[in-house]
């Protein structure tokens, strides 16, 4: 079970850092939906439009008739020629829409001052407020752009983008009900768009709600767009259908889309539901990439399989980590951090100790302990190896070492307990497996301490 959980954890957190922000809004700029609401011509509200002047319908009109013509430049050239420009919010309105639209840079940095003249003149331009948010959302100033947004929204815009692009904003915020609302909204008048769809499942998935979450995206897994899949994964894996994520994982890697970390999630995956061949291909092809995962991952896949008892499958992945020229100096004792080698350490000298070699594995350890003697778990681990040899008197010099260091010591104290348990000193490790409780509470242990207490007939402290 504590490799199942394991697994379950790291494949949680990488996938909460994969999806931790807000799905990609980029593919919404290419949209037929956004390109028809972006230039969509108003009406004549008067509470939330102003009015045009016949002089400035003219020039309106001729910018519109060369965008007949595909001709945009003309269509700008029309309106920054006209003296009424300056006065007039709704062609500082439409010249800023067109150079949006262009796309470049220094247009939309002079879109938004010519946006913000038009709301100056017309403050409740409703439209003017809408656009003015989307450019400030492409140029990623997300707490202005959802000003405006919601303004927006207040004047009565009942369009999909407005909802949507709000939803995005809240979602990066961390507000996730309030993006579920914005984007169910904006799919009212917009129920085709994936980028609102998979807004919504993201919402439903921070809001714990993944089976509603696992439908919704089981509408989009036709396309192509790799990010759905990714999504779906995490919501199989919050209703603990552990294979169902692996299966979408599997589809992403074999369309070249997983990163390395992410295979090694999808190999703990497979590990979960006893595919080990497969687990391993995954961390394999994980550790062969250009950019190999970190070297904390990749001792964590190791542990995983040790965990598993799966020895003949970790004394492969040990001779790929060999291999990988990227981790020689994080592996190197006097180079590396030293809790990603006191782990590898660790690890390399139990696979040693359960396949037969155990004084190479504690020679490992020794060496590891002469540069760092307060190495507490290296410290547990090397009592092991002594205690396994016979060697007890060595092995409890070793649990009082750990014991003294904070970390380690109720690890230290339960298995010197235990030690002396074995040995039939009851007294003496009744003391140490107090201790342990004391400083690290649990039913099981308190459990033990009753039944020892029990078998010599010692009275309770």
């Amino acid at each position: 079970m504590r490799l199942f959980y394991s697994i379950c954890v790291l494949f949680s957190a990488w996938l909460a850092n994969a999806l931790a922000e807000p799905l990609p809004i980029d593919p919404l700029w290419k949209s037929e939906t956004f390109r028809k609401s972006i230039t969509a011509s108003y009406g004549i509200d008067s509470r939330i439009e102003p009015r045009i002047t016949e002089d400035e319908a003219f020039y309106l009109e001729e910018s519109a008739k060369a965008m007949a013509e595909n001709d945009r430049a003309k269509a700008i050239a029309a309106l920054r020629g006209s003296s009424l420009l300056a006065n007039s919010p709704a062609m500082l309105f439409t010249l800023a829409s067109h150079l949006f639209e262009t796309g470049e840079a220094k247009d939309a940095d002079e879109s938004v001052k010519l946006f913000e003249s038009a709301l100056t003149l017309f403050p409740n331009f409703r439209d003017a407020h809408r656009n003015l948010g989307v450019v400030l959302i492409q140029r990623e100033d997300f707490e202005e752009a959802k000003d405006h947004l919601v303004r927006a929204l207040a004047l009565g815009s009942q369009d999909g983008l407005t909802a949507g692009l709000l939803g995005y904003c809240h979602a990066r915020d961390g507000h996730h009900q309030a993006a579920l609302d914005a984007y169910r909204l904006a799919m009212l008048t917009q129920p085709e768009e994936r980028q609102w769809i998979l807004g919504e499942a993201q919402a439903l998935l921070a809001l714990k709600r993944p089976r509603e979450a696992a439908s919704l995206l089981q509408s989009l897994l036709g396309g192509a767009d790799l990010s759905t899949w990714l999504a779906q994964a995490d919501a199989w894996n919050e209703l603990d259908e552990s294979l169902a994520a692996a299966a979408n994982l599997e589809i992403v890697h074999r369309a070249g889309g997983l990163e390395p970390d992410a295979l090694l999630s999808l190999g703990h995956l497979y590990l979960q539901n006893d595919l080990p061949a497969l687990a391993l291909e995954r961390y394999q092809t994980a550790l062969a990439t250009p950019a190999p995962p970190s070297p904390f991952r990749a001792v964590e896949a190791l542990e995983l399989l040790l965990s598993n008892s799966d020895r003949a499958r970790a004394k492969e992945y040990v001779t790929t980590l060999d291999t990988v020229a990227d981790y020689r100096a994080a592996f190197d004792p006097a180079t590396g951090e030293k809790e990603i080698v006191s782990r590898l350490t660790r690890a390399r000298a139990v696979l040693e100790l359960e396949t037969g070699d155990a004084v190479a594995g504690a020679r490992r350890v020794e060496e590891w302990l002469r540069r760092e003697p307060l190495d507490g778990e290296c410290l547990l681990l090397l009592a092991r190896f002594r205690e396994e040899a016979g060697q007890k008197v060595e092995a409890e010099m070793l649990l009082e070492q750990a014991a003294r260091i904070p970390a380690t010591a109720a690890a230290a104290h339960l298995a010197h307990g235990r030690l002396l348990v074995a040995a039939a000193d009851y007294g003496k490790a009744l003391e140490h497996l107090e201790k342990s409780q004391e400083l690290n509470p649990g039913e099981s242990l308190a459990n033990y301490i009753t039944a020892i207490r029990e078998l010599v007939g010692a009275a309770p402290r």
